[in-house]
């Protein structure tokens, strides 16, 4: 009887090891067809891959190659349809910081492991599931890649693993994939400057230009219980007639009691505060955007798209925006005015200089930190004064630290090589250094003083 348990044992194991992808399954594709002739977002060029072991699209979600620089072409997921007169999307990369070459290959071989490699058969990207049970590989109705198990089961799958985008029903982890991260612009799809990040504290956004990451935007004091996953719901639930949708940003769920059963009804509201279970409510939209991404864009920019099937052209609609007319004011994006600009009422009105307010134009520059900062060397510190500004940081920061004294502060961004300026609110005596300026947003509030080095 023993013996037979420790066969039967030993089978069962080695049938777990040797599960493979059947001969039907494997695929390689190579990076040498046709470019397609549709536009696409950042007007990338792009090739479809075709293989009779699998299918790459999976309506309105297509796996192709794309590039926006010559031989540098990134494996990613698209959105939309060719026979639209509307921008298809790009919502994942699998190598936006390690590009291949022409005559790229993806592979699926036996051992499960999906590989993207170079025509010499060097590797640039895995999903490193080799003799982990891979039987295939499939792109789900909503936009998930996956490989599974002879049961189903995930043992891989393109939602742990999100660049700049959430699509909907994918989540940010405080114990997985936790954050967000931009492109460095348009041409460029490497990892960018900012970043939004899941911690235990909330969902905030970052920017890092200096070395040093400045909140700016997000939900930072906001308990999402570890998990936040962008959704789009029905209004009502229990009703067969057209409804409205929400877009929501949802916490991880916590266990129902008699006291509190909740319902089918979740609270509306277009600002940042939730409903009683935690849940954001972004916007609404009057139709089925169960299709829709959320992006944190290359110039710091969280925005929503939602895709309106019926539509044949312009399909997609901007759907949600942090910084709007209608959410958080929109001189509060740090680079809405370039790289250093006057912002008021969601319009760039000035450049400021030490010889006063000029106009704006996107050549407008703040002073760089290196003319100060040359082993005390560097340039001699003099201020100019603008009266009546926020730094974009001073929301989040409860305007700086104090109660101190203006010529403390001053006395800090002197002695900050990297300090371009100090805000000064003089009303409650708190001071903010800013190693970064980007825009500066006019405040109602003469008492809220800005000091710039030049």
């Amino acid at each position: 009887m023993l013996r037979f348990l420790i066969v039967a044992l030993a089978i069962a194991t080695v049938s777990v090891v040797t599960a493979q992808v059947p001969p039907e399954k494997q695929f390689k594709v190579v990076n040498n067809n046709e470019f397609g002739d549709y536009i696409t977002e950042y007007d990338a060029s792009y090739r479809f891959i075709t293989s009779p072991n699998a299918s790459f699209f999976t309506r309105p979600f297509q796996l192709l190659f794309y590039n926006t620089t010559p031989s540098a072409y990134v494996l990613a997921l698209r959105v939309g349809l060719r026979s639209e007169e509307s921008l298809m999307r790009w919502i994942w990369d699998a190598n936006r910081n390690n590009p291949v070459g022409e005559n790229a290959t993806l592979s699926l071989g036996r051992n499960g492991n999906l590989v993207l490699a170079e025509s010499n058969g060097q590797a640039k990207w895995q999903t490193n599931t080799a003799n982990k049970g891979v039987t295939g590989f499939e792109i789900l109705p909503n936009g998930n890649i996956v490989l599974h198990d002879k049961n189903g089961k995930f043992v891989w799958q393109s939602f742990d693993h999100p660049t700049d985008t959430l699509l909907t029903g994918q989540s940010l982890k405080v114990n997985g994939a936790n954050k967000l991260v931009s492109r460095k612009s348009d041409m460029d799809g490497s990892d960018g400057p900012y970043s939004m990040v899941l911690d235990n504290k909330g969902l905030t956004m970052y920017v890092n230009k200096t070395g040093q990451p400045l909140v700016y935007g997000g939900w930072p004091n906001h308990d999402f219980r570890g998990t936040v996953t962008f959704a789009v719901r029905r209004e009502f639930d229990n009703l067969t007639e057209p409804s409205a949708y929400e877009l929501l940003l949802e916490p991880a769920p916590q266990p129902t009691t008699t006291t509190n059963p909740g319902n089918n009804r979740r609270l509306l509201q277009s600002r940042p505060i939730g409903s009683g279970d935690g849940t954001l409510n972004l916007n609404k939209i009057n139709y089925n955007g169960t299709i829709s991404y959320l992006r944190l864009g290359s110039d710091g920019s969280l925005k929503a798209f939602s895709w309106f099937d019926p539509a044949t052209y312009l399909t997609w609609e901007e759907s949600f925006s942090f910084f709007s007319t209608y959410f958080v004011r929109q001189c509060g994006l740090p680079s809405f005015c370039g790289d250093y600009g006057y912002c008021d009422r969601g319009m760039c009105v000035a450049c400021p200089t030490p010889k006063g307010l000029l106009g704006w134009s996107d050549q407008c520059s703040p002073p760089k930190a290196t003319q100060f900062c040359s082993g005390g060397k560097g340039k001699a510190v003099n201020y100019y004064k603008i009266v009546g500004v926020e730094h974009f940081t001073g929301p989040y920061v409860n305007d700086g630290q104090g109660p101190t004294s203006v010529n403390d502060c001053k006395a800090k961004c002197d002695r900050d090589c990297k300090c371009l300026g100090y805000f000064y609110k003089e009303k409650d005596k708190k001071c903010l250094l800013a190693p970064l300026l980007g825009t500066l947003i006019k405040d109602a509030n003469t008492s809220s003083v800005a000091y710039i080095k030049y």
